[in-house]
C-alpha cells in the first residue's frame, strides 16, 4: 500500500496592475496571493492601503471547485465571453468587460467583486493552475 504524503504548502504571488479593485470594500489590489493548504486553495489580496482593516481573504476553494474555476477562467479569456463557475459550495461569475474582467464571487446578496485588468488576467490563470496542480493527486502512468 502506497501512502501519498501531503504536499507542502505552496504560495504563488500574482502581481496585478493599477486596474485591480475589490468591492464592496473599495480597495485597490496590488497582488493576489494564491496559497494551498491540504486540499484547499486560498485567495488573498494585498492592498496598498488598508486603514479600515479589510480582511485579505477573498475566497477559499476546494480542489475540485478550484479546478472548475480555473477552466472557466481560461475559457472566459480565450472566448471573450461570460462564464459561470458554480457548485454546491462555489458561485463565481466571470464577466468580460471593455477594459478587463469582473469576477463576482458569492451570491447576489453578499458578493465580492474583483476587477482585473487585461494585462494581469493571464498571470491570475497561471497562479490558479499552479496551485491546482500542486495539490492534485499524482496521475496514473
Amino acid at each position: 500500500m502506497t501512502v501519498r504524503n501531503e504536499p507542502q504548502p505552496l504560495v504563488v504571488n500574482v502581481d496585478l496592475d493599477e486596474r485591480a479593485f475589490l468591492f464592496p470594500s473599495g480597495k485597490s489590489v496590488t497582488r493576489l496571493v494564491v496559497s494551498t493548504d491540504a486540499d484547499l486553495i486560498h485567495f488573498d489580496a494585498i492592498y496598498p492601503f488598508n486603514t479600515s482593516r479589510t480582511s485579505p481573504r477573498i475566497m477559499t476553494l476546494r480542489l475540485e471547485d478550484a479546478r472548475e474555476f480555473a477552466l472557466q477562467l481560461v475559457d472566459t479569456v480565450y472566448n471573450a465571453r461570460t462564464q459561470h463557475a458554480f457548485s454546491e459550495t462555489m458561485r463565481i461569475d466571470i464577466n468580460v468587460l471593455a477594459n478587463g474582467y469582473h469576477l463576482k464571487i458569492g451570491d447576489l446578496n453578499s458578493s465580492i467583486d474583483l476587477y482585473l485588468g487585461t494585462s494581469a488576467i493571464w498571470r491570475v490563470c497561471q497562479g490558479v493552475l499552479r496551485a491546482v496542480d500542486h495539490i492534485s493527486p499524482i496521475e496514473a502512468q
